[in-house]
């Protein structure tokens, strides 16, 4: 009945916004296409298998996709793109492209798209006119008729840093060398050549008209070699481009670095950054379940919340537990179904956009190289139906046996728990938009946190350790995540274990 509630709410919610503000609200559900969902067969995931499970993904509660890269690319992840307005061959069409939209927006869901414009690929059209023409001397003409073009007349030159320094990655036959900070098969852009701004101007409305509700921005802090001004100059004219295309588009950016650099980037006026210190096997929330100092993660959150706000007051923070990058939370968790349950209340109960990683809702495992963390999402043990191949240098197996068909029949599995609060979430406006305030439990275990807006203030505690826990509260239960109570003004919590209170 309590779901069936939410549900209904979030449904009236979704009905209220305006298309194009899809992606400013709402949790974000990022997923690589290729892992997801095989439509056609071939053992590869696939845009149509994606679309054909867009239920199973709005039924979750989130309010957007992400998806990682989907242009054209020789390598797996596509994380070196060969052609920016089209779709990889294995992944379908742009056709397919436009259904997954559709199907997207009429499920209520805002859709991200993956922009990978810090480098190309080596094999892009632009790099290879550019190193056919770097070792031929300038001709002297005013208008060059060299075959090919020699290095002063070709515009694709300046595309690219190409420079005598020979740290850098060689361009075979000439003395010439090119920068790639991501290794010899990404050469990167000159983002600061006008000529290259109309190129990536020209793909962000193309992909914006074709239904596109915003864009993650790979590797932010490398636009400009690590120089920070220069990098919080280039997502300003980001921004600025996209919002003269779209206004309602929405922009997050992956600075993966400490916090005072994150929060530097916040002067380019970007809508999010993702929130790096607390995340991952390293971030602050494993580290104070680790060491059950749920009053200090509590008092790291005001002081984050607040920063944020300072360099960007119209700023959504973007809180996450791991990514295509991190070693799934699960084996950071040591498989316990207690604490991933925690873990996953402890972010998604926060203001802003929350991302949640395909598969973690389901504590998939993952860890070692990239490949293992990008394993095949699991849809069933017992039934292979649309169940993709792993990528092909993957080393570790699946260690999670129950799928989305196991875990769907269980009221206690994760996968409910992860349900349960985003449709919380989703039906209490506080969540979205309210103000963070650390509240001082008496207890060190005890991460209590008060969120508040015009409407209503709510406590949500988390108890951090495996002991039961007794607090005075005063207020009103809405919700029990594991084992707690309210009785009169005393909260007593199981051990990691959740609730939220609406306070007098």
């Amino acid at each position: 009945m309590i779901r069936r509630l939410l549900a209904a709410a979030l449904a009236a919610m979704l009905l209220a916004l305006p298309m194009g503000a899809f992606a400013a609200e709402g949790a974000v559900y990022e997923v690589f296409v290729a892992s997801f969902y095989d439509g056609n067969g071939d053992g590869i995931g696939d845009l149509a298998g994606f679309t054909e499970k867009i239920p199973y993904v709005a039924g979750l509660g989130v309010g957007g996709i992400w998806m990682m890269p989907i242009s054209p690319s020789p390598s797996y992840h596509k994380y070196d793109v060969t052609d920016y307005m089209a779709v990889d061959p294995a992944y379908g069409t742009l056709e397919d492209f436009d259904a997954l939209v559709e199907a997207c927006h009429a499920s209520g869901l805002s859709v991200i798209l993956d922009l990978v414009i810090n480098h190309t690929s080596r094999e892009h059209p632009w790099f290879a006119s550019a190193c056919a023409s770097i070792g031929v001397e300038p001709c002297g003409q005013e208008t060059c008729a060299c075959k090919p073009l020699c290095r002063e007349h070709n515009p694709y030159v300046n595309y690219y840093t190409f420079t005598h320094d020979s740290s850098m990655h060689a361009v075979s036959g000439t003395d010439w060398y090119y920068l790639g900070n991501f290794g010899e098969h990404m050469p990167d852009l000159n983002l600061e050549n006008p000529d290259v701004r109309g190129e990536i101007a020209d793909i962000l409305e193309f992909w914006l008209k074709r239904g596109a509700d915003g864009f993650r921005l790979d590797a932010v802090t490398s636009y400009c070699e690590g120089n920070t001004a220069k990098n919080v100059q280039v997502l300003a004219w980001l921004r600025e481009t996209v919002k003269r295309i779209e206004p309602d588009a929405y922009l997050v950016g992956e600075a993966w670095t400490d916090e005072a650099s994150i929060l530097s980037l916040y002067a380019s006026g970007v809508d999010s950054l993702f929130a790096f210190p607390f995340a991952g096997p390293t971030g602050k929330l494993v580290a104070d379940l680790r060491n059950e100092d749920g009053a200090g993660y509590a008092r790291a959150l005001e002081a984050w919340y607040s920063a944020v706000e300072k360099a960007n007051p119209a700023a959504k923070n973007a809180p996450f537990l791991s990514n295509h990058d991190m070693a799934r939370m699960a084996g950071t968790l040591r498989f316990d179904a207690q604490a991933e349950k925690l873990a996953a209340a402890a972010y998604l109960l926060l203001p802003g956009m929350p991302y949640l990683y395909y598969g973690e809702e389901l504590g998939m495992s993952g860890s070692g190289a990239d490949e293992n963390k990008r394993l095949p999402m699991l849809w069933s043990a017992m039934n292979d139906d649309g169940t993709c191949l792993p990528p092909a240098n993957a080393d570790q197996s699946q260690r999670q046996k129950q799928g989305v068909a196991e875990q769907d029949a269980q009221a206690d599995s994760l996968l409910n728990c992860y349900r349960e609060i985003l449709h919380l979430r989703n039906a209490l406006p506080v969540f979205q938009h309210g103000a963070v305030q650390a509240a001082d439990l008496g207890q060190d275990a005890l991460c209590g946190y008060i969120l508040s807006d015009e409407h209503m203030r709510v406590l949500v505690a988390h108890n951090f350790s495996r002991e039961e826990i007794s607090c005075l509260v005063q207020g009103k239960m809405l919700k029990v995540l594991g084992e707690g109570e309210l009785v009169g003004d005393m909260l007593t919590l199981g051990g990691l274990s959740s609730a939220v209170i609406q306070l007098k």
